[in-house]
């Protein structure tokens, strides 16, 4: 095989090859909430409704902006047409690369060889003329064809693989979109091989010039356009280069509901942002200080691409994400407390109701009734737990506290935390990772009725009560036990007992103004 090796460098000017990327940066930043709206300024029970309703979670944190993709100057790999020319044949006299530059490269056996890098500038002279380059590959590459010729010039791009036993030329993609002036862009991953391209004059006749690149990016690609994003996990860190000027890296996920999600792109100096599709919901910054995000179910898409055609193939960005949980689709509901280690999110409307755990409603309800008579005395119990109407939570540090302080420690009201339930001699839940919460209705929803006599006289105790601190089943909603007030732990003699700590309490946060009406600045 007979080749005419060409080392060229030349520099295109911005004329030829000025692609431009003429959208911003993405911002994804974070506003103050309107604190006075959700404080809770009383302090001595019954409390009075706090209007969930006073404003919408667009008020409470910013919108992430959603842009519109620019329109690329060309599709990669875009075929209008297909490859109609004669079969090929290259010759099989393997001579060793040469520089000789006496022909020209208008035939694949005189093809000039180019690396990676290299910015080449042509001519062709006449319609269906094609002028031949060659690359040789040692290990898997994703390759990568700029061209661009001037507007009298309707040009093409045809990628072909050398079959070394028969030394065909095997058409194996290109990029040929119908068009006078109109940039065509190549981009595949090949295996270590020898391949040919070719730069074809479908009509017309002028210069052009293309820059060629050979990295090993191969991670996630090629998804150099929108409809070719690559899917990816929403429990995920992805890496990637930008490995040429033209590079656009594209990712998508799809939600089926509602979730929480820290997200961080370490991406230096090119751009991120989330772009605006059919079929995607919103996206909101739900604090100031961390990447900790709300998406409404749909599908998103971003993107990693370079604003000003500088680039680095031996810098990678990186983009984390890091789905908490799912999460109740209530509008109202968008007061979080966030426990990633134990993955436990508990959300609420402004008052401390409406409220969820990893999108399961809460529901206390209890019953435990016991009628048991002998000679040493009576025992009825009869302890039941029903989900009042305005039942809420404690989820303001000035709530429910109280000027005497036997009646603050009675009553114990906790923020909402995340513990571990080891062990609950009267518990109905499972063990393991458990919300608490402190609940509290204008109501009695909580009644602990229980008649002794005889021996058992002492457990004697009726009581009617507004107030509770429960341990909640993340994943159902459903309750586990009673942390306080507890007749079995607390007031019964016997051996019943609960059994609980607290491992994970400085991972627990709350984002909205939960503590003098901001958020806090120190976890």
């Amino acid at each position: 095989m007979k080749y005419f090796v060409k080392r060229l460098t030349g520099v295109l000017g911005a004329a030829i090859l000025g692609l431009s990327m003429v959208s911003s940066s993405i911002s994804i930043t974070a506003q103050e909430m309107n604190s006075d709206t959700i404080q809770d300024g009383n302090t001595n029970l019954p409390i009075e409704a706090l209007g969930a309703s006073a404003f919408d979670i667009s008020q409470a944190y910013p919108e992430v902006e959603q842009k519109e993709d620019t329109k690329e100057k060309c599709v990669p790999n875009n075929m209008d047409r297909i490859y109609t020319g004669e079969d090929l044949i290259v010759s099989t006299a393997m001579d060793a690369y040469s520089s000789t530059e006496s022909q020209e490269n208008t035939d694949p056996n005189n093809a000039y060889l180019v690396e990676h890098g290299n910015v080449v500038q042509g001519e062709l002279t006449k319609t269906s003329e094609m002028r031949w380059y060659g690359f040789i590959l040692d290990k898997s590459s994703k390759v990568s064809i700029e061209l661009q010729t001037v507007p009298e010039v309707d040009g093409d791009v045809y990628l072909f693989e050398l079959n070394q036993d028969t030394y065909e030329l095997n058409v194996i993609g290109g990029s040929a979109t119908s068009g006078y002036g109109i940039n065509e862009y190549c981009s595949q991953i090949l295996d270590p091989g020898i391949y040919y391209f070719a730069v074809s004059a479908y009509e017309g006749n002028g210069q052009f010039a293309f820059a060629f690149y050979a990295t090993q990016d191969m991670s996630n690609e090629v998804n150099d356009t929108l409809s070719n994003a690559a899917a990816v996990g929403v429990n995920s860190t992805i890496t990637g280069v930008i490995d040429n000027p033209y590079d656009q890296d594209y990712y998508t996920f799809t939600l089926t509901s509602p979730v929480l999600m820290s997200m961080t792109a370490t991406t230096g100096e090119y751009e991120f942002g989330f772009l605006k599709v059919d079929g995607s919901g919103k996206i909101y910054k739900i604090s100031k200080k961390e990447d900790m995000y709300q998406f409404d179910a749909g599908t998103y898409y971003f993107v990693v691409r370079s604003t000003d055609g500088t680039y680095d193939a031996n810098s990678s960005y990186s983009i984390k994400l890091n789905k908490i949980v799912n999460i109740a689709d209530d509008p109202n509901s968008f007061y979080y407390m966030v426990n990633e280690k134990t993955k436990i999110v508990f959300q609420s409307d402004a008052n401390g109701g409406r409220m969820y755990v990893n999108g399961n409603p809460i529901d206390i309800s209890y019953n435990y009734k016991v009628d048991a008579s002998t000679s040493a005395g009576t025992q009825k119990y009869d302890i039941t737990m029903s989900n009042a109407p305005d039942l809420r939570a404690k989820i303001y540090q000035n709530q429910f506290m109280f000027d005497d302080a036997e009646q603050t420690i009675y009553y114990g009201m906790t923020m909402p935390d995340a513990v571990n339930y080891i062990y609950g001699s009267k518990g109905v839940g499972p063990t393991g990772n458990a919300l608490e919460l402190s609940l509290y209705s204008t109501e009695n929803f909580y009644k602990i009725h229980c008649r002794c006599t005889g021996a058992y006289a002492s457990n004697n105790l009726y009581k009617d009560l507004n107030f509770v601190t429960v341990f909640i089943n993340p994943d159902t909603g459903k309750l586990v036990d009673i942390e306080h007030i507890n007749y079995f732990y607390e007031y019964a003699s016997g051996s019943n007992s609960i059994s609980f700590t607290r491992p994970h309490s400085r991972d627990t946060k709350y984002y909205y103004p939960y503590y003098n009406g901001s958020e806090p600045t120190i976890w």
